[in-house]
């Protein structure tokens, strides 16, 4: 039952508005650097689109060049 519950809490964390509009302006490059930006709203953002549910960003995409840029710059 606790495993039933999970991929179900999973699949709707996957498919919700938020994550979908992070996936539409991702650069495709699945690595990820490790940091920690608060406060900082779910949004578009001149630096790319912060997905942060609790309001901090724990991770940023790496770009393409290898380079990690700012993390949620106003626009």
């Amino acid at each position: 039952m606790l495993g039933l519950i999970l991929v179900v809490g999973l699949v709707a964390a996957f498919t919700s508005d938020n994550v979908q509009e992070f996936r539409e302006h991702s650069n495709g490059n699945a690595v990820y650097e490790w940091v920690v930006v608060s406060p900082c709203p779910t949004g578009m953002r001149q630096s790319g689109f912060a997905l942060a549910p609790t309001g901090t960003v724990a991770l940023k995409q790496v770009n393409r060049d290898g380079t990690v840029g700012e993390v949620c710059v106003p626009e």
